[in-house]
């Protein structure tokens, strides 16, 4: 009895031994140091249309352990604007002990533009016609691309049933948080001005003030409702578009044939 009490304190201070010495190997490869990142404090500038390696620039990384990082860098997020074409963005590097450090800094989009709105087609519609006007409008943006599906009709007077002149707002928010919105005329005509289709190249077209305008450029082709094709250059052009006064304007585009048929539509044109 008293031999198997010596064997089983023996077998107790060894065990003691070898978990007291695994402690002190686990001890030995911990990892007491932190990887830092570092760079400019200063706004990162750069094109609207960039890569990876130019948000990285002037970034680095250094372990005590594992040395240099700078390559093992990873973007962790972009934040919304703050000011309109500038937010903050952070990097987040791993050492070899999985520990992070995160480094912030602002960016600021030298040629960034707000949203601009496109349509697929002209806002004219022949009268008594059922029309969904949100497939007609849509949004480009020169960080995300296409953003259509963002753009909501905030408000509208159009009656479909009276021909007339009518109005529509639309706005859109880009994923950085820039908003744009405009009030956009829309037309409803006689079915005889929907006789011919006059085709334009552009139905919305963004001008900086000064630039040259030529609405005559814009006529692609008149198209009877049976297919047969007119001369676009019989197309009859009334613009009050002035590129030198910052504003929405609209040039109508007429055709008549003599014989009681006759095409219109219009061009909206922003100048900015």
């Amino acid at each position: 009895m008293k031999f198997l009490r010596i064997v089983i304190i023996v077998l107790f201070v060894f065990s003691l031994g070898i978990f007291g010495y695994s402690r002190y190997v686990e001890y030995q490869k911990t990892d007491e140091t932190l990887p830092v990142i570092s760079g400019s404090n200063e706004s990162l500038k750069i094109p609207c249309v960039y890569d990876e390696s130019q948000l990285l620039e002037g970034i680095v990384a250094y372990d005590e352990k594992d040395g240099d990082l700078t390559e093992e860098i990873m973007i962790g997020n972009i934040s919304r604007f703050h000011d309109k074409g500038k937010c903050k963005v952070t990097y987040i590097v791993f050492d070899s002990s999985n520990q992070a450090a995160t480094f912030v800094r602002e960016i600021e989009f030298t040629d960034y533009q707000s949203p601009e709105f496109i349509f697929t087609e002209p806002l004219v519609f022949k009268k008594g016609t059922s029309v969904n006007i949100n497939g007609y409008v849509g949004a480009l943006d020169v960080l995300d691309g296409d953003i259509s599906s963002l753009v909501r009709i905030t408000d509208s007077n159009v009656n479909y049933q009276t021909a007339g002149e009518y109005e529509i707002k639309i706005e859109v928010t880009n994923s950085f948080g820039d908003y744009s919105e405009r009030i956009f005329p829309v037309h409803v005509v006689e079915a005889v001005d929907t006789r011919y289709k006059i085709q334009l190249s552009e139905n919305l077209v963004y001008l900086k003030k000064g630039s040259k305008f030529n609405a005559s450029d814009y006529v692609e082709q008149v198209i009877r409702d049976d297919g047969m094709q007119a001369d676009k250059n019989s197309v009859v052009i009334k613009s009050g578009v002035d590129v030198n006064e910052p504003g929405l304007y609209e040039v109508k585009y007429t055709y008549d044939d003599g014989n009681g048929n006759r095409g219109a539509t219009w061009q909206t044109v922003i100048v900015e």
